[in-house]
């Protein structure tokens, strides 16, 4: 029986119907579920988080080659459906949560490194990546993204695609594209297509202050028509001749714009600008 056929005939047996306002896009293309499995290289020591889990195509494969699967889904009647096919599958633990509520205090303690796998729905992908990048316990996450917002993370700068997810993500991690997912590869099928990427997270805390790393670029892309000097002298407070001098302290030219920094660059600005606050110059 060909996946499509198999997927049907689930969602038959349990009066499933797919939520629209969930993102629910079941990927039923051997292939790219091929491809996702070598990609988590997962073996019988690794812990998979897998977010989405859907009718368990994908959630099956894993089980049969990582130690541990936790598999997280928003939909009761998914989870009735996982824990029911796959109920011999003994390191499998569905949990039934909005994986943006979930959280891993407790698991963090007992789990090395996680590997993340997952389908992730287009209206949360941002704030999901960025919520998992920062966590100690990734060790890498294999996901499925619409394809326009992967090329938006992988524009370099001068891009006019390039924004705030981009430059965070990147300072982050390291993001590269694995295969494009056409539409065709999911029922029911997207209007969009998508990109299947790994992200590995990397340790950036001895670089800059993480939390005014994100404080400086949200500033900067927060009038991103305007020239670097006008954003941040609005969106940090700060007096115009004053933003002037630190960006020129900092290399930069107070008439750029924010797409066309490097990840660098605003790790240097946000360097100046901690000293700046630190010796009480500024007050932000």
């Amino acid at each position: 029986m060909k996946l499509k056929e198999e997927t049907e005939e689930l969602w038959n047996r349990y009066h499933f119907t797919p939520q629209q306002a969930l993102s629910q896009n079941f990927l039923i293309d051997p292939h790219i579920i091929e491809r996702i499995i070598d990609a988590t290289e997962a073996g019988k020591d690794d812990v998979i988080l897998e977010i989405g889990a859907g009718t368990g195509l994908l959630t099956r494969r894993l089980t049969e080659r990582a130690g541990c699967i936790l598999a997280v889904e928003i939909d009761e009647l998914l989870c009735q459906i996982l824990r029911e096919e796959l109920k011999e599958k003994k390191n499998l633990e569905v949990i039934q949560r909005d994986i943006c509520q979930v959280s891993w205090e407790r698991r963090k303690l007992s789990f090395r490194s996680v590997k993340v796998v997952g389908n992730l729905p287009y209206h949360l992908a941002s704030s999901i990546l960025l919520k998992l990048i920062r966590e100690k316990w990734v060790k890498f996450m294999v996901v499925m993204l619409q394809r326009e917002v992967g090329e938006r993370l992988l524009s370099p700068p001068g891009s006019r695609r390039r924004g705030v997810m981009t430059v965070l993500l990147s300072h982050f991690g390291h993001l590269s594209k694995i295969i494009d997912v056409p539409p065709q590869a999911f029922i029911p099928r997207p209007k969009v297509s998508s990109s299947l990427f790994k992200i590995t997270p990397q340790d950036t805390a001895d670089l800059v202050d993480e939390n005014l790393f994100a404080r400086v670029v949200k500033a900067a892309f927060s009038a991103r028509r305007k020239m670097l000097i006008n954003s941040f002298a609005q969106a940090l407070g700060l007096a115009r001749a004053e933003i002037e001098q630190i960006l020129i302290n900092s290399g930069i030219n107070p008439r750029r714009r924010a797409e066309q920094l490097t990840v660098e660059e605003f790790v240097k600005l946000s360097r100046i600008l901690s000293k700046e606050r630190s010796k009480g110059k500024i007050g932000y």
